[in-house]
């Protein structure tokens, strides 16, 4: 682990104080937890859209689709 310092806001500390002494965790373990769980949500938001997508719908067959359509099809599968 690496050492690090953070500035909370008075509500913020008092907060996450109290969240700690009822669940019996320290404020350090609240606040990695809370970080971890903001980097987990963001990671999706850096996915290519179409990436977002694929594997969501069920297959068809691209025999009626054009030739780049149909590369386009089987390389997101």
């Amino acid at each position: 682990m690496i050492k690090t310092q953070i500035q909370l806001e008075d509500w913020q500390y008092s907060s996450l104080k109290k969240a700690g002494a009822e669940a019996g965790r320290s404020l350090s373990d609240l606040i990695r937890e809370s970080v971890s769980l903001f980097l987990k949500s963001n990671k999706n938001k850096n996915m290519n859209p179409l990436q977002e997508l694929a594997g969501k719908y069920s297959s068809r067959s691209t025999e009626n689709l054009k030739a780049h359509d149909r590369a386009w099809a089987e390389s997101i599968r």
